[in-house]
């Protein structure tokens, strides 16, 4: 079992792999939005919708890679049991509120991502005949 660390870790290896499984279908997802645009005559800068599924994808990875869940952190909860089941509340102040700021530069983060993928995907789609 992983320990709780404000700001830091606050899931463990079952919350993790649910973020994984999230990350891939929000992949998914954007896949099949790229292939339905290049399929057919709708306009490219419908692409644009991707930045949500691409928001999605970059949560759920980093999520699991980090081990740190910004809505858990959000609400003052954790949970790093290996098997997801024991969600705890945080109960220092301090701790959730580092917890909280690291939640706010973690959504920053994927958006920054999710929004230079969408540039990326954008640009081949345009590209693309």
């Amino acid at each position: 079992m992983t320990d709780y660390q404000p700001g830091v870790c606050n899931i463990g290896p079952a919350e993790q792999r649910k973020r994984s499984a999230l990350g891939a279908l929000a992949s998914l997802a954007t896949l099949l939005v790229v292939l339905a645009v290049l399929a057919t005559d709708i306009s490219r800068f419908v692409l644009l919708v991707t930045v949500v599924s691409l928001f999605v994808v970059a949560e759920g990875f980093l999520q699991a890679q980090t081990g740190f869940c910004p809505r858990f952190a959000s609400t003052g909860v954790y949970d790093v049991s290996d098997d997801g089941t024991e969600r705890r509340q945080v109960t220092d102040a301090d701790d959730h509120a580092t917890d909280r700021r690291r939640a706010r530069r973690f959504h920053l983060q994927s958006a920054g991502l999710a929004i230079v993928g969408t540039g990326v995907v954008v640009a081949v789609g345009v590209l693309v005949p």
